[in-house]
């Protein structure tokens, strides 16, 4: 009986010691992830600010000319200006997509890895 009691003991250690190993690694993939929160929520201010720009603009032009093919020409200038822009959001985009990709990639082959060591370990000691 007090066989089973240590082994129960030392496999409750040891998960306790997985869940602390666990709770540490997240902590700093909490702080990466909040990082990467605050790139894509400014990204996306930075995209609604220029769809406003432009919507303001849009209205601004209709305003302020009298003749119509000015009106037209200005908004035509004013929408491929703002197709540029969205261009190179679009490409911001992409290095964001692209980097998050990476981060997360690398954040499962090191956890995999990790755990893979473990489950090792602790089927070693069984058997032993």
């Amino acid at each position: 009986m007090y066989d089973f009691q240590q082994k129960a003991a030392e496999q409750l250690q040891q998960f306790t010691q997985v869940q602390k190993d666990a709770a540490e690694s997240l902590q700093a993939k909490t702080a990466a992830a909040v990082d990467g929160y605050e790139k894509f929520a400014r990204y996306n201010m930075a995209v609604l600010t220029d769809f406003v720009n432009f919507g303001i603009e849009q209205a601004r032009t209709a305003t302020t000319t009298q003749d119509a093919a000015e009106r037209v020409s200005k908004q035509i200038d004013n929408a491929s200006a703002f197709a540029k822009v969205i261009e190179g959001r679009s490409k911001e985009f992409i290095d964001l997509m692209s980097d998050a990709a990476s981060t997360v990639s690398a954040d499962i082959e090191e956890a995999t890895k990790t755990t893979k060591s473990k489950v090792v370990k602790a089927v070693s000691k069984k058997s032993a």
